[in-house]
């Protein structure tokens, strides 16, 4: 569990590539986490073309560390492989992707979840971009490399968050 409090948000990234063996154990990760009816509705486009991730941080306020991030994964997920109603299929990618990121923090890189669902501009471009057929749907991109420095990990733990059977209205610290 220590990757999970490890884990922080990084936007800058060293030109280091990340080597075949590191990729694979990061996409596996994300291929073990749970899905709703057991679906693995997951694909997983990595993304290399410079010039289509730069047209991609145009429309994407926070995107610009896809530009020095060795390593961008789009996760999508392909609702023919969806055997059950509703977008399931979000929470499915979502969690293949945090999937992602803990384990590219245990391997020694920095990390960001770069969003692109429910944004309609960047669903669009991020589609035409990569190809998607209508039935592939974007969630989210992994952007992950060596930093130059490690943010040092933080206690996000709120007391105050916890409810006991039903909510409760309470003031935050």
């Amino acid at each position: 569990m220590n990757a999970i409090f490890r884990r922080r948000s990084i936007r800058k990234f060293l030109d280091t590539p990340v080597p075949a063996e590191d990729v694979k154990k990061i996409l596996m990760a994300g291929m073990a986490a749970p899905s709703a009816k057991d679906n693995r509705e997951w694909v997983f486009i990595r993304m290399t073309d410079k010039a289509a991730i730069e047209q991609f941080i145009s429309v994407h306020p926070n995107g610009f560390a896809m530009r020095t991030a060795p390593l961008n994964i789009l996760v999508c997920a392909d609702l023919r492989k969806c055997k059950i109603q509703g977008d399931w299929w979000i929470m499915d990618g979502s969690a293949a992707l945090e999937n992602m990121l803990i384990e590219a923090t245990e391997l020694g890189y920095g990390s960001l979840w770069v969003g692109v669902h429910p944004d309609p501009v960047r669903i669009d471009k991020i589609t035409e971009l990569c190809a998607l057929p209508d039935y592939i749907r974007p969630v989210g991109i992994l952007a992950a490399g060596k930093t130059e420095k490690v943010k040092e990990p933080h206690d996000r733990y709120l007391e105050e968050r916890v409810h006991q059977d039903r909510y409760a209205e309470r003031e935050e610290a």
